[in-house]
């Protein structure tokens, strides 16, 4: 029987530029730690962007291409992705990010030291469409600070976190009905359940951003995925977090981009440095 890797990775691509998905693919297959499946569910209606993803995935035995027979969406993907999963941890990835080559090798020592840890992310060099620095986005470092935390914003950046596969799985995986929110959902539902969280004090991946303006439609899934996981436990700050960003969900987007840029960005990393020093 064949051994399954210690990580698996899984990415979903929809219609990425082929000089995108294939750098950021490149990105997982000069990790430095080794032990790992990629699975890339492929939902592209473009052809090209298909075939160049394929192409990729067939170089490299490690990575396994898969095309649904019909759209899923974000959170089934991510699910049929899972299902196929064998490592014990998942790593979350996007396909127009890029990895930094220790991202990998980063976790799992950090992983290997901290073995109640359910749940690690990390820190983002934010970028353009362009490959431009924008900022550094730090996040809380532990349990009781994402804990607390949580209930006014999301403390964990998606395309960083590593999961315990099980931990994911017997939670229920991620809800389709949310197509927006859906890692801020599994984050509380995870919360609830007593799961472990982290995150390294290190920048883990140049994350793509061309706006720091979210759909107005992410902050609906937000707060629905607030009420959904509502409980007594720390009520107080579930409430004053639900009304926070009820409030914040109203102002203008020129408000809403000046205070994220003031609170949430940094100008550099924490511990590490630029990609094109390492």
């Amino acid at each position: 029987m064949e051994i399954a890797p210690l990580v698996s990775i899984i990415i979903p691509n929809f219609n990425e530029p082929p000089e995108i998905i294939q750098e950021s693919l490149a990105s997982i297959s000069s990790q430095e730690f080794r032990d790992f499946e990629c699975i890339v569910v492929d939902e592209s209606t473009d052809l090209i962007c298909s075939q160049c993803c394929e192409t990729f995935c067939a170089r490299d035995p490690r990575f396994i291409y898969h095309k649904p027979k019909a759209r899923l969406g974000l959170a089934r993907s991510l699910n049929n992705a899972l299902s196929m999963a064998r490592g014990e941890w998942v790593a979350r990835f996007d396909s127009d990010d890029i990895c930094y080559p220790n991202r990998l090798s980063v976790q799992i020592e950090f992983l290997k030291k901290n073995k109640e840890v359910d749940v690690l992310g990390g820190g983002i060099e934010i970028i353009d469409d362009f490959g431009k620095t924008i900022a550094y986005r730090n996040y809380p470092l532990r349990h009781d600070q994402i804990q607390r935390i949580i209930h006014f914003t999301t403390p964990l950046a998606h395309p960083t976190v590593i999961y315990r596969r099980s931990t994911v799985l017997e939670a229920g995986g991620y809800d389709p009905s949310f197509k927006y929110a859906e890692d801020l959902d599994l984050w509380l539902r995870l919360i609830n359940r007593g799961a472990i969280f982290a995150n390294v004090n290190s920048t883990l991946v140049q994350y793509r951003q061309g706006s720091a303006i979210r759909n107005s439609k992410h902050w609906r899934y937000n707060l629905s995925a607030r009420r959904k996981n509502f409980t007594m436990n720390h009520v107080l700050y579930r409430v004053t977090g639900i009304f926070l960003i009820k409030i914040w969900a109203s102002f203008s987007e020129n408000v809403q981009k000046q205070v994220f840029k003031f609170i949430l960005f940094r100008n550099t990393p924490p511990n590490m440095g630029r990609l094109d020093e390492m």
